[in-house]
Parts: C-alpha cells; sequence; structure tokens
C-alpha cells in the first residue's frame, strides 16, 4: 500500500489534513492465535498489562476483516468503527482514487467498505 496509495499527494493531503495515523500489530491484540501464549508470557516476564477491553481496542477488533494481513480502519474520536478496508481489497486500477473514496465515505459516516462485486466502496451497516 506505502508504494501504491500512500504515494499519491491527494492521499496523503486528506490523511494530514483529516486523521491521526497510527499502526497496531495484530498480534498484540490476539488476532493470531498462536502467538497469544507467547505475548500473555512475554506480557507477565515484563510486567506490562494490556486492556483489551479498552473502547479503542474494540473498534479494532471489530474492523478486523477474515484472512486479511492488513486492515485500514476509521475510527471515531468516540472510538467508533467509521469504517474497514482490507489492504487486499484494494487491488483495483485506481488504488489511490478508491482509498480516497472510502476515507471521505468513512468520515461522512457511511461506514464504508468494499462490494467485491463492483469493487466499489459500501456501506457495512
Amino acid at each position: 500500500m506505502r508504494a501504491g496509495v500512500l504515494s499519491d499527494d491527494r492521499v496523503i493531503n486528506f490523511l494530514n489534513e483529516n486523521f491521526i495515523n497510527t499502526w497496531v500489530l495484530n498480534s498484540e491484540l490476539g488476532r493470531k492465535p498462536r502467538l497469544r501464549d507467547p505475548i500473555a508470557k512475554r506480557r507477565e516476564r515484563e510486567g506490562k498489562t494490556f486492556d483489551t477491553s479498552h473502547a479503542l481496542v474494540q473498534a479494532v477488533i471489530m474492523g478486523w476483516n477474515d484472512r486479511s494481513p492488513v486492515d485500514c480502519l476509521v475510527i471515531s474520536p468516540k472510538f467508533e468503527l467509521m469504517g474497514s478496508l482490507s489492504v487486499k481489497e484494494t487491488y483495483v486500477s485506481n488504488r489511490a482514487a478508491y482509498y480516497l473514496t472510502f476515507l471521505k465515505r468513512s468520515l461522512a459516516g457511511e461506514r464504508s467498505g468494499v462490494d467485491e462485486d463492483t469493487l466499489e466502496p459500501k456501506s457495512t451497516d
């Protein structure tokens, strides 16, 4: 995705004006079952706790897409999931325009996702 949609100035400008961009390791949130035990042991060893009941964590978990290595999520300041897009679903001819549409529709409250038949953003309600 970095070499594609994130190399488009329109996308970067829109992101900078409207979002706080961050990332989260899925493994840290327990998405990968095979890593749950090693991560729990590491937290015990390091004395760090992790509250998966926090509203932000819950919004991230709700936005996960099955079998997706990377998800693009739009989460409101009130920790509401506004949009969820699997990186696998951004393989369309004009990825930058497609991603920008996803972001704009998510901000507009359309809970944007992707319609697999048309490869157009859709409502996920």
